[in-house]
């Protein structure tokens, strides 16, 4: 379990590395993070042998046609570029996650919808628990996973017991760890919940190719 407290800046422009595959050989993923002031345009570099994903986590995006809010996600097509806008109004945070290709999982890069489950690595979704609510634990031993706090405090499910979290912490496991989160007693949370695996093996990651709405995660009682 990697643990990153205040992942998310408070101020803009900044960028920071957050899951550094560099220095940590056995994820399958890198994590940054960046905040954008209001009405930046930045360009999505292409990332030749694997997808990439935005995920939003404050303020708003424009991209692919359509305006972001937090919580939902950006797939981007291996080999793509993609234009990003910060909304005017108040600075926007991004998170992107790309996923580190092994020779064996690189994808062939071809083009159309019914090819999207060969490149699909990352799958996102947004949880909303009411106060005392819990998502989980859950256990994957074929993706690793990926836990960022949006709002209210709440304790993150893991094979060490439950540590506190609070708005902007990011929790990362490796596959065949344990990973939940349980909201405080007294106000809700929001959080984003990725998982990253081999192409075409992670569930839900088989969408179309432009941006989509995270899927709401019920909450457990």
């Amino acid at each position: 379990m990697i643990v990153v407290p205040a992942a998310v800046p408070r101020t803009a422009p900044v960028f920071r590395r957050l899951i550094d595959p560099e220095q940590r050989p056995s994820v399958r993923a890198g994590l940054t993070v960046e905040t954008l002031p209001p009405g930046v345009r930045v360009d999505q570099l292409p990332y030749g042998s694997a997808e990439s994903v935005t995920v939003v986590l404050s303020g708003r995006l424009f991209a692919a046609g359509r305006v972001l809010t937090p919580g939902e996600a950006l797939h981007h097509r291996p080999g793509s570029t993609c234009r990003l806008a910060a909304v005017r109004g108040a600075p926007t945070a991004l998170l992107t996650v790309r996923p580190v290709p092994s020779r064996s999982d690189i994808p062939a890069q071809r083009s159309g919808p019914a090819t999207a489950r060969a490149w699909r690595q990352v799958d996102v979704d947004s949880v909303e628990l009411e106060p005392g609510g819990l998502c989980g634990p859950y256990e994957d031993r074929a993706a690793d996973a990926f836990l960022l706090v949006l709002s209210g405090p709440g304790a993150f499910l893991g094979d060490l017991g439950e540590v506190p979290v609070f708005p902007g912490d990011l929790v990362y496991v490796r596959a065949g760890e344990r990973y939940g989160l349980r909201a405080g007693s007294r106000k809700p949370v929001t959080a984003v919940l990725g998982r990253i695996g081999a192409p075409g093996a992670v569930p839900g990651a088989a969408r179309d190719a432009g941006p989509v709405r995270s899927e709401r995660v019920r909450p457990w009682s």
